[in-house]
């Protein structure tokens, strides 16, 4: 998918290799085009495990499940039932005349099977069978874990016929008189004349050939490359002349066949059948199964089996008449304004749409709706679309669809006023940054309330830092503008046009008092249209320390009890605390509230000394950091 910016519009454009990434119901993906494909029969047939192998033999159906154990007989390619069962085993099937012959691994078994019923059954040397053929006259089966190829007597014993390097045979083909195999661990592929002399014929650096066939002269190879960080990578090789062409690399590939003079290949992510060839690949075939597991070629039809759940299909020689290509999902966004639908193709092609508020489709979507006059008609921030063909020559090259985006107005997510000496963010001439808050400034602060950022810092007395955080869903720049009042009715501006995002309010000549501050937020920068946000928020202007009043003393014994009341007409009393010894720094204690928390603007205070003490000075302290130092004698 390609996306290009036009004006304050955007193309959602599907052509070339973006074509792949839908989906296909009777149609046929190429990179040029998508044209109606061949009619697919699913059969009435369902197991678990995976389709391992298919085999015709006296117009019956054999199907080899894996995992799940099982031959199964499909006559008239319909009715099933079933011939075999060996639970959890591994199953490979092959043809010895007119007998079909089941391969069981990891026990090595042989069944010879005609009909539905079992005539005979052998033990192979080796444990794993994977490939069972009949090849000048001898039949063979390739087995593993030494990568042996054993031909079975007219005596009904083994011979050895040939050893690979690999650890297991797993394909076959044959070219002109002699036999290809192809291996795994590594992926290899071997050529072996009738005299039972072989060699290396190509490496195609596969951990795993899964698929050989050959169309022309061309040898075509599907597996796995090794793994690339533990992820499997599937591969598709043509190797012709000495040379060698890599077709595909992508999804895991499972198996490969030739079938009508072309190679097919299936995959395990998107239950996808390909045709490759040396330009690249067509998706003919795409199931609602995730695994394709096993292709052969039935009187020129492909069949197809998948993987959990096991099913098979046939794909017929007979055309679709209507077929469907389903996009991908496309996310406009939030405040999407959705456009046109354009397309270049030619014959009987329908457009529908759908939409819905999650990237998934699921119940909450919206139903398919034919596209009218071309206009995609939705406010839904993910859409989908399909196009239904009809028609022989019918083909679809390439859709695009416009789109842009509504402004939204800035989201003012926090504003707030940082207490007396506190800044943060970024500063000018007239606000240096000082030093860093203590440990302990930081603690009395959170104990007082206070939100104090991270990077605080300290800044000249009688200056108030005011910040914001603001988020543009659209990521506009933006501009911000100040306002205060004493009222939230009547606002003065301070500043506007700021770019940064807080901002120092020098608040010396201020009454004391309660004042609001209010923040506009604004997206002229980068829109025609603009809007706008706003959000306020209080603050304390209070210069004025508490003041003491009713101070007592009290002597009982060898003490004096100290009581009085502390108040202030604006912010809470945080503290009280006193000191009796005359230095240059003075030793404060602490001072219990008598209702053992200060929080209030009036608070009662009460403390002893030594009756020895000529003096003690009280010092109290407001939220505002505003302090006063009182001196009794004794």
């Amino acid at each position: 998918m390609l996306f290009f910016l036009m004006s304050l519009s955007c193309l959602w454009v599907y052509e070339e290799d973006s074509l792949y990434n839908g989906l296909s119901k009777g149609t046929v993906i190429t990179r040029d085009s998508v044209f109606l494909g061949n009619e697919i029969e699913k059969l009435p047939w369902e197991s678990s495990g995976f389709v391992s192998d298919i085999v015709k033999i006296n117009g019956d159906i054999y199907l080899g499940v894996s995992d799940a154990g099982l031959v199964m007989r499909l006559k008239d390619g319909k009715t099933a039932d079933t011939v075999l069962c060996r639970e959890g085993g591994l199953i490979s099937l092959g043809k010895k005349g007119s007998v079909l012959v089941v391969g069981v691994s990891p026990v090595g078994k042989l069944f010879f099977i005609e009909g539905s019923k079992i005539v005979d059954s052998l033990s192979v040397p080796d444990e794993n069978i994977y490939c069972m053929f009949e090849f000048a006259g001898s039949f063979l089966i390739g087995t593993g874990p030494e990568g042996k190829v054993y031909k079975l007597s007219n005596k009904k014993d083994f011979q050895e016929y040939y050893k690979t390097q690999s650890a297991s045979v797993t394909n076959w083909v044959v070219k002109d008189k002699n036999l290809f195999l192809g291996t795994t661990d590594p992926g290899l592929v071997y050529e072996v004349e009738k005299d039972h002399d072989g060699r290396i014929y190509y490496d195609p650096g596969f951990e795993e050939v899964n698929g050989l066939g050959f169309v022309g002269d061309t040898l075509c190879i599907s597996g796995f490359f090794s793994k690339e960080a533990e992820i499997s990578v599937g591969g598709i090789k043509f190797y012709s002349k000495n040379r060698e062409y890599e077709v595909y690399r992508g999804t895991p590939i499972l198996c490969g066949e030739e079938i009508g003079g072309k190679f097919y290949a299936g995959e395990s992510e998107d239950g996808q059948v390909g045709e490759f060839r040396r330009s690249g690949f067509e998706i003919v075939v795409d199931l609602d199964e995730s695994k394709v597991t096993a292709l052969e070629n039935i009187n020129g039809e492909i069949w197809i089996g998948t993987g959990y759940p096991a099913k098979v299909y046939r794909v017929k020689k007979k055309k679709v008449k209507e077929g469907e290509y389903i996009s991908s999902v496309f996310k406009g966004g939030v405040s999407v304004i959705w456009g046109n639908l354009t397309y270049e193709g030619s014959g009987d092609i329908k457009f529908f749409m759908r939409g819905g508020k999650k990237g998934e489709v699921d119940s909450s979507w919206s139903k398919w709706e034919k596209i009218s006059n071309n206009n995609i008609v939705t406010e839904e921030p993910f859409i989908q679309w399909k196009a239904v063909l009809s028609g022989d020559k019918t083909n679809l090259k390439k859709v695009q669809i416009s789109y842009g985006k509504q402004n939204s107005p800035p989201e003012i997510e926090e504003i707030g006023v940082l207490p007396p000496r506190i800044g943060t963010g970024k500063t000018d001439a007239n606000n240096p940054v000082g030093m860093p808050i203590s440990p302990e400034q930081r603690e009395q602060l959170t104990k007082a309330g206070f939100l104090v950022p991270a990077d605080a810092y300290l800044i000249p007395e009688g200056i108030r830092c005011i910040f914001w955080e603001v988020d543009d869903p659209d990521n506009d720049r933006l501009l911000f503008d100040l306002f205060v009042s004493r009222d939230s009715k009547d606002w003065d501006k301070i500043t506007g046009d700021l770019l940064d995002y807080n901002y120092f309010l020098n608040t010396y000549s201020y009454p004391d008092g309660t004042y609001y501050v209010k923040i506009i937020a604004r997206d002229d920068l980068d829109e025609t249209g603009p809007l706008r946000s706003e959000k306020e928020i209080s603050f304390l202007v209070d210069y004025t320390p508490p003041t003491i009043k009713g101070v007592e003393k009290k002597y009982i014994g060898d003490s004096v009890e100290v009581s009085g009341t502390v108040t202030d007409e604006l912010s809470v009393v945080t503290g009280v605390t006193y000191s009796t010894k005359e230095t240059k720094a003075l030793h404060w204690k602490s001072v219990r509230a008598s209702d053992k928390l200060f929080d209030e603007k009036e608070e009662k205070f009460i403390f002893k000394v030594a009756r020895k003490e000529k003096y003690a000075a009280i010092r109290v302290v407001d939220r505002s950091g505003n302090s006063k130092v009182v001196r009794i004698e004794f």
